[in-house]
């Protein structure tokens, strides 16, 4: 079984679901290197960051020969970006600042192809080995997410999972973003954040919906959980990067004492 068959079922069954972010490290090996751990997915930043086209392209290939499912968050719900993103090889995208029905309904068409979308077809890498010859599987095989950021979106949630859940691998919260628009810029651990992804998780699981947020650091996994969410987006390639300078640096302080 690949590991994106492994994850659909994951998500499909709400079991916890690891994956960690790359943002400005575009070295493939990297991919490689991350293949090795349990990770279920990888997301790639396209949002925010440094990484090019042409980076993230060479990365999504390499995730696709080390059997890691690779999702792009792509920088904003646009028909062309969504399309080329799944052409170049991803298997499946985040849409970030949802907060319209629309939105979901652009992704899913872009997304998608005829009858329950209007994608069109092309990209070397768009076909897996498991969705050749079959509008249908790819259909089933390309993940889409969305990402909670505000309370406009909060308040349309019900609908969106209501009308388009079936098409949906996931909802995410963008902890940062969100704290600024509810009014508490940065503090990702206030009680009105903390009610918002109560909130966010609850409706989720009512629907049977797969749920989760960026998660700065491990320590905070078991926050997350305890809300209600089984998609832990945890770290970035820099962050992950400085938590291994800061226990060398720790070690060193420690045994030269």
């Amino acid at each position: 079984m690949s590991k994106l068959i492994a994850l659909k079922e994951k998500l499909a069954a709400r079991q916890p679901v690891l994956s960690s972010t790359i943002v400005n490290l575009s070295w493939t090996g990297i991919i490689q290197k991350a293949s090795a751990f349990p990770f279920d997915m990888m997301m790639f930043d396209l949002e925010h960051g440094t990484l090019s086209i042409e980076s993230v392209e060479e990365m999504l290939r390499m995730c696709r020969l080390c059997d890691l499912p690779s999702i792009v968050r792509v920088p904003d719900c646009v028909p062309h970006l969504i399309s080329k993103t799944l052409d170049m090889g991803a298997d499946g995208v985040l849409i970030p600042r949802v907060e319209r029905l629309e939105q979901v309904e652009t992704a899913i068409r872009c997304a998608r192809y005829y009858p329950r979308g209007r994608k069109g077809c092309g990209g070397f890498s768009n076909l897996r080995a498991e969705d050749q010859g079959s509008v249908e599987v790819y259909n089933d095989n390309r993940l889409i997410f969305i990402q909670m950021e505000s309370n406009e979106g909060l308040a349309i949630l019900p609908e969106i999972l209501e009308k388009y859940g079936k098409e949906l691998a996931g909802v995410l919260i963008g902890p940062y973003d969100t704290s600024i628009m509810i009014g508490t810029p940065l503090d990702i651990l206030s009680d009105v954040m903390t009610d918002y992804i109560r909130k966010v998780f609850d409706i989720c699981n009512a629907y049977g919906i797969s749920c989760g947020s960026f998660v700065d650091g491990p320590e905070l996994i078991a926050r997350y959980r305890d809300l209600g969410g089984n998609v832990y987006w945890t770290g970035t390639d820099i962050g992950m990067l400085c938590m291994g300078f800061k226990a060398t640096c720790d070690a060193f302080q420690t045994e030269t004492k």
